[in-house]
Parts: C-alpha cells; sequence; structure tokens
C-alpha cells in the first residue's frame, strides 16, 4: 500500500489537501482510502469523476519523475 497528498476533490478553492492510500499503478490504481483535513474518511462520498480526478493527480505525479510511492508500514 502507499500514499500520496492529493489536492481535496471537495475544496473549489484547492487550498487543502487529502491524504490518498492506494495500491497498484497507473493505469491499474486503486484507491483504498481518501483521508481529509478532520481524518475523516470521506473516499466513498467522492463520485466517480473525483476518484479519477485523484488518480490523475498521483499518476501525474509519478510519471512525471516524482518519487517512487511511500509505502504505509
Amino acid at each position: 500500500m502507499s500514499n500520496h497528498f492529493c489536492l481535496d476533490p471537495n475544496d473549489p478553492y484547492a487550498q487543502s489537501e487529502v491524504l490518498v492510500f492506494f495500491e497498484g499503478r497507473y493505469p491499474d490504481i486503486r484507491l483504498l482510502s481518501v483521508i481529509d483535513g478532520n481524518d475523516d474518511e470521506i473516499l466513498s462520498d467522492l463520485v466517480h469523476e473525483q476518484q479519477r480526478d485523484l488518480i490523475r493527480e498521483i499518476a501525474a505525479f509519478y510519471t512525471s519523475g516524482g518519487d517512487t510511492p511511500n509505502v504505509a508500514a
């Protein structure tokens, strides 16, 4: 399992982040959990397009030469 900070898809001003736990590599990234700034699990509240936005953000980071995903203990 890996994790990555992404822009909060529920923040219209893009000023906050969520912590996304995921597995796999693009294009086969599977979201496992999304934790917002209040430490609430919000994955089930996100519509499909918001989930796809998170996957695209993760993919863009790692395919553009970013560090390898952080492995959660």
